[in-house]
């Protein structure tokens, strides 16, 4: 009698436990994706990385998700690796989307030479394009719609004059004279940053 109760207990303490690890992801936990960059302007012949995250309800990150899978649009324009390595292959634009257990996020790249004035929006809280491609010399023309923003530029050599305070409802302008790689940030809303990238 005693053994075949102890068989039982060890029977239901299996059952219990299910006899492995918790699935951290389940079925539908992956509720969105997100990218790094909702948009990108590149040159011919370069390359830039996407890169992407799955996020729960809450909008917590859910590191054991999948990886993603990267498909283009619209490969003559822009082809991407396995990995979001995104590459501009001629003028034009393509739609790079990343999907993680079925849902999806998509980047719009535009493939162009390099333009001398290029126009940044703020739809909602992003700059767009995330990236400006820029000739040496070029301006770039901050829109601000009626939600206010600032742009700041992280503190490098050639860097810009910051648009600091609350700006709304107007159009400023910064022209770019150093070849480099310019990041900025709204200081007034978190995650909200965008680059300049001036080439000869």
């Amino acid at each position: 009698m005693l053994k075949k109760v102890g068989m039982i207990a060890v029977f239901a303490v299996l059952s219990a436990c299910g006899g492995g690890g918790e699935n951290t992801v389940g079925p539908g936990g992956v509720a969105s994706v997100a990218l790094n960059a909702p948009s990108l302007s590149m040159l011919p012949g370069l390359s830039d990385q996407l890169t992407a995250v799955a996020k729960d309800a809450q909008g917590n990150t859910i590191a054991t998700a999948p990886a993603a899978t990267w498909t283009t649009s619209n490969s003559a324009v822009a082809s991407v690796n396995a990995t979001g390595l995104v590459t501009a292959n001629a003028v034009g634009s393509a739609s790079i989307t990343a999907t993680i257990s079925g849902k999806s996020a998509s980047a719009q790249v535009t493939v162009a030479a390099a333009a001398t004035v290029v126009t940044v929006n703020m739809p909602g809280l992003s700059f767009t394009p995330f990236r400006a491609t820029l000739k040496q010399g070029g301006t770039v023309n901050y829109v601000f719609p009626s939600l206010a923003h600032n742009v700041i530029f992280e503190r490098v050599q050639g860097a810009p004059a910051d648009i600091p305070g609350q700006v709304a409802n107007q159009t400023i302008s910064r022209q770019f004279n150093s070849v480099r790689l310019f990041k900025y940030t709204c200081t007034l809303h978190n995650g909200m940053d965008g680059e300049v990238d001036v080439v000869p």
